[in-house]
């Protein structure tokens, strides 16, 4: 009975941290507006250096 109720806490506690960490480090919003806006400047032909593109 000992060794079931290990393992039943170990399986919660790796759950608990399963959800903590989906809950705490998701991609918000503004990370995919930041990323979309720095891929905008990174590609768009007004902020190109001269010769950024060119081999």
């Amino acid at each position: 009975m000992i060794i079931n109720q290990e393992i039943l806490m170990g399986l919660g506690i790796v759950v608990v941290i399963y959800l903590l960490s989906k809950f705490l480090f998701r991609t918000s919003k503004v990370d995919d507006d930041y990323k979309r806006v720095y891929d905008d400047v990174l590609t768009s032909k007004e902020y190109k250096v001269k010769g950024q593109y060119d081999k």
